[in-house]
């Protein structure tokens, strides 16, 4: 599965996800657990095409993970959230 959110709405959403994770030194440990269900649920297809980058380098704590770069675990759960609230317009319309 590929993400429907448009090329725009992507830069957006990372700049805002490198904004968030800008705002502390360290790692929300909530926004992890959320990015690894997110992952889970929607797969790494989805990731890489919200992150617009390959995945293949894996996480070293976690290996079964892709490794993300500062802001792309807050750009994943933004991606996610957006998408639901487009699915949700569409439903109402």
């Amino acid at each position: 599965m590929r993400t429907c959110l448009t090329p725009d709405q992507l830069a957006s959403l990372a700049a805002q996800g490198f904004a968030e994770s800008q705002r502390s030194r360290f790692v929300d440990p909530d926004a992890v657990a959320k990015s690894k269900r997110i992952l889970c649920e929607r797969g790494e297809e989805w990731a890489a095409s919200v992150l617009m980058r390959d995945l293949s380098r894996r996480s070293l704590l976690l290996p079964h993970l892709p490794y993300l770069e500062n802001g792309e675990l807050e750009t994943l759960i933004l991606a996610d959230r957006a998408e639901w609230d487009q699915l949700a317009a569409l439903a109402q319309a």
